[in-house]
């Protein structure tokens, strides 16, 4: 859930931001009420790209075994 703060609670909270982001997920912060950045939490990514491709693999989209599959079957067909 996103939770918003004042440029000035921000400065106010710093020392307990890792807590609120644990509870909050993200932080919002405004000035003069309009968003000036998002504080998120830090997340390991995978260096290789490989297995970047499939923590983000899309639900949607056909992955590489299903796209080679497809192929296969194309390449049968002539």
């Amino acid at each position: 859930m996103t939770h918003y703060l004042s440029a000035k609670e921000f400065r106010q909270r710093i020392p307990k931001i890792s807590e609120d982001l644990k509870r909050w997920g993200e932080i919002i912060v405004l000035k003069k009420s309009k968003p000036q950045f998002k504080v998120v939490p830090f997340e390991e990514v995978p260096l290789d790209l490989l297995d970047r491709a499939t923590a983000i693999q899309d639900p949607a989209q056909p992955d590489l075994q299903d796209i080679a599959g497809i192929v296969h079957k194309i390449r049968e067909m002539s």
